[in-house]
């Protein structure tokens, strides 16, 4: 069978040649208003993994993904949750991917794999909020394909081998694509020891085709699930859906539906739903390893009737047919943190739950993040360069963070927006951050269709009320010693950016100012802009180059000089091998400059970047 990859679709790309998006998903983002940004974004969209990225180590060290797979013969797509131990995912060439048998908790949907059969494998670090999505097809079953009777069984046993790297299901890569953090709630997974094998093969598993009371307690306490969607002669597609515990709701013992909050505007799932309502959706309890999986029918609903904050669609899902699995694995996860950008879910009772699910009031005395949402006032402006300004805001109590994380903001009722809209800057100030600060600055670039920052530059004024739902990130080079608290700082660090992606490694400059930190690190850093008049607090880092002989700054003005090149990176790079990198900018900045700084000699694990494109 041979399935289009989506370089034969529709709307061509005049960088690449290619064709980034399929009718279905220009429908969707039609109907949203994202055609421009989605266009944008398609620029982050490869045809292959990236060994000199690190993406089969990204995917080696999973202990836990998600595949959604479509049965040809029936058209039912289903999502399978991937209990992985280290080595069980495994990229064998930047083409082509083995899953063990032993991370497969799921031999039902096994058995309708075949050549050519679609699949899409999203990889998930909950803990790191990171997620790469890829999308292909499967090429079979390696040696004996596993035909025998201990997979028609249920067991494996012996008959597959964990140190076999070859045997196991190969994925054929059509498409990578990396994709936003958001709506991700922070877990620590808890491996068992003990237990020699991630499935439980014994496990009760059960059938059936409506959802009992039990199923629905189930799913009504998640705070995520997993959607797989499929377009003919295209491919299938793996996604997340994240939020606060009762954001899916139980309409009837058939049907289910969510809200569909703010994303990167692609619509690979709803884009697939516009062509083909045959869809799967599985949920994963994450404190006992139980999960449900359903196949059926979903479609979009792009009216907002309000019913769901923050959202402006909604998918409803009709089951089909339904399999509940109790304690299938042995793994466990431990919660750290709900994702800054969950909106509020209401109860019965009309009241919400806040960011770490409790009650949404604020307790007066708390100085972490964890204490948000809260207020934030905006109490000054100041204007930074023709395309820049920041705003600082004051909120009733200390919050401490780290120099490099990003704050996110609600808006209500923008005009041209939906009734909320959340938004992500980088905290750029930071001289009392570690022992918590009741001011918060960002700095926000104007840019074209910008709808939030764009009317920040225009309408903001002093008075202005937020609402604060976190701050988070891993974009820093400055950590707390676990006993003493102390800040630390690598020996060597390199700080590479281009356009606004200056923000987090401005912060981490000033952090290490504030904190004395100087003669503890030797800080080279290098930015990238269009236009010497853009530069953002030049005249400070040129300050602090003078006053500090291991601090190196370097600006690049690509309308006088060109492009940085590798040729350039090697030469400003001081002991490249010593280094610990963080790159911020565009995407295809960020993807380039991974490759030069891994060309070069620093290590790819080494090497932080952070984008904010959704």
């Amino acid at each position: 069978m041979f399935i289009k990859g989506r370089n034969e679709t529709s709307m061509t790309d005049k960088n690449t040649g290619k064709f980034p998006y399929h009718q279905g998903e220009l429908a969707a983002q039609d109907k949203a208003g994202t055609r421009g940004a989605a266009s944008e974004l398609a620029a982050g969209k490869r045809s292959a993994l990236n060994f000199l990225a690190n993406h089969d180590a990204f995917l080696a060290a999973q202990s836990f993904a998600a595949m959604s797979s479509v049965d040809l013969n029936t058209g039912n797509v289903w999502v399978t949750p991937l209990f992985a131990k280290a080595g069980d995912l495994r990229a064998v060439t930047e083409n082509e991917i083995v899953i063990s048998p032993h991370s497969i908790p799921d031999n039902d949907v096994l058995n309708t794999v075949e050549s050519g059969t679609p699949f899409s494998l999203l990889g998930i670090d909950l803990n790191r909020r990171i997620r790469h999505r890829i999308n292909g097809v499967a090429l079979g079953f390696e040696d004996n394909r596993f035909e025998d009777s201990s997979f028609e069984n249920n067991s494996f046993e012996d008959n597959d081998d964990r140190g076999n790297n070859d045997r196991g299901l190969h994925l054929q890569v059509n498409e990578y694509t990396p994709n936003c953090p958001k709506y991700i709630n922070r877990r620590e997974i808890i491996l068992d020891a003990s237990n020699a094998e991630s499935i439980n093969r014994k496990a009760k598993r059960e059938e059936r085709t409506s959802l009992t009371e039990d199923d629905q307690g189930f799913i009504q306490a998640m705070d995520t699930l997993w959607i797989g969607s499929y377009a003919p002669d295209i491919g299938a597609d793996c996604n997340h859906r994240g939020g606060k515990p009762g954001f899916i709701r139980v309409t009837s013992p058939t049907t289910i539906e969510w809200p569909e909050y703010r994303g990167n505007g692609m619509f690979f799932t709803s884009g697939n739903l516009e062509v083909n309502d045959r869809a799967g959706v599985t949920l994963v309890d994450f404190e006992t390893g139980s999960m449900i999986q359903m196949t059926g029918r979903a479609l979009v609903d792009w009216k907002h009737d309000g019913r769901y904050e923050g959202a402006s669609r909604a998918i409803v899902f009709h089951i089909e047919r339904l399999v509940r699995t109790d304690n299938v694995t042995s793994h466990r996860w431990k919660r750290l943190d709900y994702s800054p950008y969950n909106p509020v879910v209401a109860d019965s009772d009309g009241t919400g739950k806040d960011s770490t699910g409790n009650d949404s009031a604020i307790n007066d005395t708390a100085i972490n993040h964890s204490e948000c949402p809260m207020k934030a006032t905006l109490v000054k402006i100041v204007e930074e360069t023709e395309t820049v300004k920041t705003f600082r805001f004051v909120v009733s109590q200390r919050i401490a963070f780290l120099p490099g994380q990003y704050a996110s903001f609600e808006f209500n009722n923008i005009l041209g927006g939906a009734a909320s809209e959340v938004r992500t800057w980088t905290l750029s100030e930071t001289p009392n951050s570690l022992k918590g600060d009741n001011t918060l600055d960002i700095s926000v670039k104007r840019v074209p269709n910008g709808l939030v920052t764009n009317w920040l530059h225009d309408h903001a004024e002093l008075g202005l009320e937020l609402v604060l739902t976190g701050i988070q990130g891993e974009m820093t080079a400055i950590t707390l010693d676990a006993d003493t608290q102390t800040p630390l700082v690598p020996e060597q660090l390199l700080l590479l950016s281009a356009g606004i992606g200056i923000t987090p490694n401005l912060a981490m400059v000033r952090g290490i100012g504030a904190f004395s930190l100087q003669d503890k690190t030797k800080v080279t850093m290098i930015h990238v802009e269009r236009y010497q008049r853009h530069l953002l607090s030049h005249h400070e880092l040129v300050r602090r180059s003078h006053k500090y002989p291991d601090f190196s700054y370097t600006n690049i003005i690509t309308s006088e000089q060109g492009r940085l090149t590798k040729a350039q990176l090697e030469a400003l790079v001081p002991n490249p091998k010593e280094q610990q990198a963080y790159v911020c900018g565009p995407a295809l900045f960020m993807a380039q400059m991974t490759e030069y700084l891994a060309s070069i000699g620093v290590p790819v694990a080494n090497i932080h970047t952070e984008a904010f494109d959704f």
